[in-house]
C-alpha cells in the first residue's frame, strides 16, 4: 500500500536518508515550494541532521469560500497548462523551463496532498537551522510571484531561535525561479551555504 503525502511523513524519509547517507549525518537542506513546507518540518521535527536551510516559494494561503475547491482547479490547471505550447509558456515565465506533467500521476487525491500544507491555519514552530528564505517578486502577466508577507513572518518565526535566518526577494525572479534562472539559483544556494554575499538583485524584506 502506497503512503499517501504528508510534508511530516516526507520530512521523516529524508532525515533517515541524511542520517544513513550524509557526510556526519547532516545534510544542507534546499526546499522549494511545497518542499519549503518539508525543509521546515524537516529542521524543527529533526533538527540533528539539518545544518542550514535554503527555501523558496513557502506559502499559506488563507481559508475562505474556495478553499475547498483548490484541489480542483489545481487539478484543472495541470491539464490546461499540458496544453499550451511550451514555447507560449516560456515567453509568459521569462524563459521558465516548465516541463509537461504525467496526468497519469496527477490524480486530484494528490492535488489534495499538496494543497493540504499550503491552507493550515498554524504556522511552523522555530527550528535551530540558520535559513534563507527566498520570495520571487515579479508578477506581470501571469501572477507568479511568492508572497513576501509570508516570507517575512517566517523569517521573523526562525529568527525566535537563529538570529542569522532572513528573508529576501528579487524582483526579477518567478516561482519557480530555480527553472526561470537556474545559474543564479545555484549560485544563490552556493553563496548561502558558503556564507558569501548573495548575487545581485536580492532585497532583504
Amino acid at each position: 500500500m502506497i503512503q499517501p503525502f504528508s510534508v511530516s511523513y516526507a520530512a521523516r524519509l529524508i532525515a533517515i536518508l541524511i542520517e544513513n547517507h550524509a557526510h556526519n549525518g547532516r545534510a544542507h537542506v534546499v526546499g522549494l515550494s511545497l518542499g519549503a513546507h518539508v525543509a521546515v518540518e524537516l529542521s524543527s521535527s529533526h533538527p540533528e541532521v539539518v545544518d542550514d536551510m535554503f527555501i523558496s516559494g513557502f506559502e499559506i494561503y488563507n481559508h475562505n469560500s474556495l478553499s475547498p475547491y483548490v484541489p480542483h482547479i489545481l487539478w484543472t490547471m495541470q491539464r490546461i497548462e499540458n496544453i499550451v505550447p511550451r514555447r507560449l509558456i516560456r515567453w509568459l515565465m521569462d524563459d521558465a523551463d516548465l516541463e509537461k506533467v504525467d496526468l497519469s500521476v496527477c490524480t486530484l487525491q494528490l492535488c489534495q496532498q499538496i494543497v493540504d500544507p499550503m491552507t493550515e491555519t498554524e504556522w511552523p514552530s522555530p527550528w535551530r537551522a540558520r535559513t534563507l528564505i527566498v520570495a520571487a517578486g515579479k508578477r506581470g502577466l501571469i501572477p507568479s510571484s511568492d508572497h513576501l508577507d509570508d516570507a517575512k513572518r517566517l523569517a521573523q518565526i526562525g529568527k525566535e531561535v537563529n538570529m542569522s535566518t532572513f528573508a529576501v526577494t528579487h524582483p526579477d525572479m518567478r516561482h519557480p525561479w530555480n527553472r526561470q534562472a537556474p545559474e543564479l539559483f545555484a549560485q544563490t544556494t552556493l553563496a548561502w551555504f558558503d556564507k558569501k554575499e548573495l548575487p545581485h538583485g536580492f532585497q532583504f524584506i
